[in-house]
């Protein structure tokens, strides 16, 4: 059914928990799998981020550095798993991480989105925003949302 998962990774419970599922359906469906993590710049760059306080080549560089171990993380697990799967670290500075993820399933011709929702709502939702929604909202393939659940602990 579905024979390209693009799998979006950000090391939180409900990530680990999608990511699990899209492990179980690319074994399932003989699928390719895609495991892509967005490193998110736009936060510092917001109006209330003072350069004085804010040192960006160290913010650039653990930002790197963490998505590397997510997706590293996420790799060995595919592959003890015996899923041979591929990664994409992509990033963005406008605050738009869902844009970059719907634009890797365009490229990479995916045919199923995979992710987690923490489910917020209320005033967390609005400060905080919601990447699963905004994929959602402009998807043109499939989506799949997980949320955490008590026996999801975070990736390494």
């Amino acid at each position: 059914m579905y024979d390209r998962i693009l799998a979006a990774v950000d090391g939180s419970g409900p990530s680990t928990r999608a990511y699990r599922e899209a492990l179980r359906l690319a074994s399932d469906q003989h699928a390719a799998l895609k495991v892509a993590h967005v490193i998110d710049l736009g936060v510092a760059l917001a109006p209330w981020a003072e350069m004085a306080f804010i040192n960006y080549d160290t913010m650039d560089a653990a930002l790197r550095e963490s998505g590397a171990r997510i997706l590293d993380a996420a790799l060995a697990e595919a592959r003890t798993a015996g899923i041979a799967a591929e990664s994409v670290m992509l990033e963005t500075d406008v605050d738009d991480p869902a844009a970059e993820i719907l634009a890797e399933a365009d490229r990479w011709g995916a045919g199923l989105i995979v992710m987690g929702t923490h489910g917020r709502h209320g005033l967390a939702h609005l400060i905080l925003g919601s990447v699963a929604e905004g994929v959602i909202r402009r998807a043109t393939v499939p989506v799949l949302l997980l949320r955490a659940s008590d026996d999801a602990a975070p990736a390494a």
